[in-house]
Formats: structure tokens, sequence, C-alpha cells
């Protein structure tokens, strides 16, 4: 089987040759261990002679549209080239096209409305870090000039992916995504006690933003599918550590028909729907059956959540995808043996039948790729079907 016939296979519930895997790399360090590192990092952009001339010239907006175009790029990019060459057979490439206003040196916008931290890891490179919702009323949504443009935004996913696909497609199954999840983007744009107020106070309201991050998200989402990518994989955190953020029948009422819509979408087109949530989703994972997902990441072991009672429950109806952890296992602290077991329990319990992919919970800055190396051999050695461990 080639790296598509694999994914689509154990997702329709039937045992493929192998245990899929899935990449989830949009930091750039652990990317450019595997690619090779750039002359010049964000930040000795940023400090050069040049830049800091720029910088008091034309102030941040000027540099920090370039380096934010070339990260969202890099980022969408280069963590799909990296998976290739690791061996996956599947890779998240998330397109971010709505930071692009710099309302001061330390600041970058969410174009749907929140303020955010320019940052860089340790690496030099260029990140962001939520700060605070600009959105805090109805009038402000009213008011809020910088809403991201759905037509433009889809003809740049669909100028991007069809590249992606062209250069990368034969080799990899890309699971698509632009930025935008329904209601993780609207926790960030008003924050969580405004939307509380407001699904109570004005409903119409909420329902208004919901509308209008589905009308984007679908437009979105068929130019990503114009282009040829057959999984939309939509990143939409809506759990804490511990459990869902809002009571799961008001998750229902207000963004469930939205995302059924999407879903429907995505189906009517031959595709696939996958949505990534962190967190104990243990709530949640009916709804996201209900609505018409096909699969589910990320299963953080850090969370509450149990991955082998949901192999039980949900393992016929949905397909599992994770949940390695990235906050010690894949990372330089952990020896080789602690990634293989990991590996092996892993396909022993949630394997068998199909309805799994093996990946990364999520990325971070201090990923060892070596490690992300020794979990690939692993399943390639231990993950043959049928499961035999």
């Amino acid at each position: 089987m080639n790296s598509m016939e694999r994914i689509f296979t154990t997702i329709s519930g039937s045992e493929p040759d192998e245990v899929p895997t899935m990449s989830i790399l949009y930091d750039l360090h652990p990317i450019y261990q595997v690619i090779g590192y750039p002359k010049k990092t964000d930040a000795d952009l940023i400090n050069s002679r040049y830049g800091q001339f720029f910088l008091k010239k034309f102030g941040m907006s000027k540099i920090g549209n370039l380096i934010a175009k070339k990260s969202v790029k890099n980022t969408a990019r280069l963590g799909v080239e990296a998976a290739v060459e690791l061996g996956f057979d599947a890779a998240w490439s998330i397109l971010g096209l709505a930071f692009s206003h710099f309302p001061d040196e330390d600041t970058i916008m969410d174009d749907w409305g929140s303020y955010n931290d320019i940052i860089f890891d340790s690496h030099g490179n260029a990140t962001y870090y939520w700060r605070k919702p600009m959105i805090k009323s109805p009038e402000d949504y009213e008011n809020w000039e910088f809403f991201p443009d759905e037509e433009k935004s889809a003809k740049q996913a669909y100028k991007f992916y069809k590249k992606l696909v062209s250069d990368f497609g034969k080799n990899i199954c890309i699971f698509g995504d632009v930025y935008g999840g329904l209601f993780q983007t609207m926790f960030t744009s008003m924050g969580l006690e405004k939307i509380a107020y407001y699904m109570r106070k004005k409903p119409d309201f909420i329902k208004d933003f919901v509308k209008r991050l589905e009308s984007f998200s679908i437009e979105t989402i068929m130019a990503m599918m114009d282009a040829g990518v057959k999984v939309i994989m939509k990143g939409d955190d809506m759990s804490f550590k511990s459990g869902p953020q809002i009571n799961p029948k008001l998750l229902d009422k207000f963004w469930g028909p939205s995302y059924t819509k999407l879903c429907e979408a995505i189906h009517e087109r031959g595709g696939l729907a996958i949505l990534h949530s962190c967190g104990d989703n243990t709530k949640l994972f009916d709804l996201f059956i209900k609505w018409g997902f096909d699969g589910a990441h990320a299963f953080e072991p850090t969370s509450n959540v149990d991955i082998f009672k949901e192999k039980e429950k949900h393992g016929n109806n949905l397909t599992i995808i994770g949940n390695l952890d990235v906050d010690y296992t894949l990372t330089e602290r952990s020896k080789p043996e602690e990634v293989i077991e990991e590996t092996k329990k892993l396909i022993k319990h949630i394997a068998p039948g199909g309805r799994f992919i093996l990946a990364p919970t999520h990325s971070h800055p201090e990923i060892d790729i070596e490690k992300e190396k020794i979990m690939i051999n692993a399943v390639q050695k231990y993950g043959k079907y049928p499961i035999n461990l």
C-alpha cells in the first residue's frame, strides 16, 4: 500500500498492511533537524544592523510582515517536507493566514480578534503567545475591521496547497488546514467569560460569529480540496486537561450544526474529516462522531483521557490519532528503549482492527527528531498487520 491507501484503509475501519503514522511538525527547530538549518534565524534578522534599520525606519509592520509571511509558509510546507524525509504516511499542514497586522513591535494580531506577544523560541525562531481578546461585546464585533477575507484566503489556500500536493502528494497524505477553529478562535478573540455571558444574554451574537467562522472554513476547505487535498484536519481545542471548557450540551447547540455542515461538505467531495483537539475530550467524543468526524487527534496522554477505554468505546466509529507523548518521550530526556516500549504499547492495544494512526500528540520547539526516527522504525518493525505483540 502507498501512504494514501494506508490512511484511507485504516479510517474506513479495515486493517492496512501496517500501522499508519502522521507527523505534526510546525515548530521550525525540529524541522531544521531534518532538512538543515538556515544561515540566519528570525532573531538574527531582527537584531541585525539592517533589521534594526528597517525596524526604526518603517516600524514592526514592515519587517514583521516579512517574517510572518515566511514563517507561515515555512511551517506549513517545511513540516511536510521533513515528514516525507522521515518516512511518515501523513503530515498535518496548517496555513495560518490570519496573522498579518502588527500594532506595535511586541504584538502580532490574529485578524479574528486577539493580540499576541511576539516571542522567539530558544533557537531564535519567531512565534507568538496569546495575550488578550479584543472582541468583548457585540459592538466590538460589528466594528472590527480586520476579519479575514474568505475569498482572498481561499485563493491563497488553493495556490499554496496546489503546489504542496504537486511537490509531495505522491509520497505522503497531506492533512490540510487553514487556521480558524470554530470554537478556539472565538475563545481567543472573546475570552471564555464573554462567550458564556453572551450565550445566555445574546445568543444570536454568538451564533452569528460561529456562522462567520463556518463560512470561512467551508470556503477555504473547498479550496484545499480543489487543490487536491483529500483529508482535512481542523484544529480546534475545546477542552482543558481535566475536561471540556464549556458544557457539552452548549457546545453541541452553538457549534455542532456548523461542524456538521463542515463534515458533510468534506464527505460530499469524497474526503475525510479529522478534528485535532487537545485536552481531555472524553465527554465530547460522542459529539465528534455525531457531527460526522472520521477521526480525532490528539488523545493527550498528560490529560485525563484514557485512550485504551476510548478504543473500546469509540474505536469502531472514530479513528484514533495520537497519542505518543511529547512532554518527555519525544524529547532528548527520554531513552530510546522508552520510545520503543511506548510505541509498542499503543500498537498492541489500539491498532488491532484498524482505525488507528500513530502520531505525536503535538509539536513544540524541543521535539527530538532522533526520537521520532526511533518511533518510525519501531512502527515499521512491530506495526505489521496482523498485529502480533
